[in-house]
C-alpha cells in the first residue's frame, strides 16, 4: 500500500508542477528573449514522468522589429552579459534604455556589459551596434559587445525575470556573433502549447484523484471487514 500511495502522491505533485510551469510560460508569453520551462520528462521520455525536474527550451524566438536602436537581438548563438551589483549574469533579453549617464541597462537596471569587462557607455544619442557587436558612439567605436555562450548549456542556472548564471569556467565568447539592432527577439512561448501542457496536467490530477478516491474506498472496506470479525 505504501507504493500505491507514494505512486499516487507522485502523479499528483507532477501534474500540479506541470500546470505551474505552463502558467509562468503563459505569464511570459509577451516577455522578449524569455526561454520557456519545460518538464524534465518531456526531455528524457516518457520512463520519467513522475520526475518533477524541469529544464530549459532555449530554442530561438522569432525576431520582432521595433526600430528602437536601443532594442538588441542575437542570432542562434550568444547570451547578453548583463552585470548585477557585483555578479554577472546572462540573457537573451535585448530590450535595453539609455540612462543619462550613457549606460544602456535591461529594464530591473542591470548593465550591459563590453567584452573583457566593463559597463556600455555611449555619450551620444547616435549608437550605432554593428552585426558583430562593435558598439560605435556617434561613429567611434566604444568597444565590442560581451556575447558569450556554452556548449552545454544545461551549466545555465534560471535567475531573476529571463537571467541566468553560468560558471565561468563553462563559458566561451561567441567568435562570430549576429546582432541585430532595432530588433527584439520575441519569447518562444507558445500559448496553444502551454494550454494543451495545462490541460494534460489538469487530466493527470483527475486520474490521480481517483485513484486516491479508490484507495480511500478499499482502506474504508478493509477497516470496516477487519472490525467485523
Amino acid at each position: 500500500m505504501g507504493q500505491y500511495i507514494d505512486y499516487v502522491s507522485s502523479i499528483l505533485g507532477q501534474s500540479e508542477r506541470r500546470a505551474e510551469l505552463a502558467a509562468q510560460n503563459l505569464a511570459n508569453l509577451t516577455t522578449p528573449g524569455y526561454k520557456r520551462r519545460i518538464d524534465f520528462a518531456a526531455l528524457v521520455g516518457p520512463q520519467a514522468r513522475l520526475q518533477t525536474l524541469t529544464g530549459t527550451d532555449f530554442s530561438t524566438g522569432k525576431p520582432v522589429v521595433t526600430e528602437n536602436p536601443y532594442d538588441l537581438s542575437l542570432g542562434a548563438e550568444g547570451f547578453f552579459a548583463v552585470r548585477k551589483d557585483d555578479a554577472v549574469l546572462y540573457t537573451r533579453q535585448g530590450q535595453f534604455k539609455r540612462t543619462e549617464d550613457g549606460r544602456l541597462l535591461t529594464v530591473q537596471g542591470h548593465a550591459l556589459q563590453l567584452q573583457g569587462g566593463g559597463d556600455v557607455v555611449v555619450q551620444s544619442a547616435s549608437v550605432k551596434i554593428t552585426a558583430d557587436g562593435v558598439v560605435l558612439d556617434d561613429g567611434q567605436p566604444v568597444g565590442r559587445l560581451a556575447i558569450v555562450d556554452s556548449p552545454d548549456r544545461s551549466k545555465f542556472a534560471r535567475a531573476e525575470a529571463g537571467l541566468f548564471s553560468a560558471p565561468t569556467e563553462t563559458l566561451a565568447e561567441v567568435e562570430n556573433p549576429v546582432v541585430r539592432q532595432g530588433v527584439l527577439e520575441s519569447s518562444n512561448v507558445s500559448s496553444g502549447d502551454e494550454m494543451v501542457a495545462l490541460m494534460e496536467a489538469l487530466r493527470r490530477a483527475e486520474s490521480g484523484q481517483r485513484l486516491a478516491n479508490v484507495y480511500d474506498d478499499l482502506m474504508g472496506r478493509a477497516i470496516t471487514t477487519f472490525g467485523q470479525v
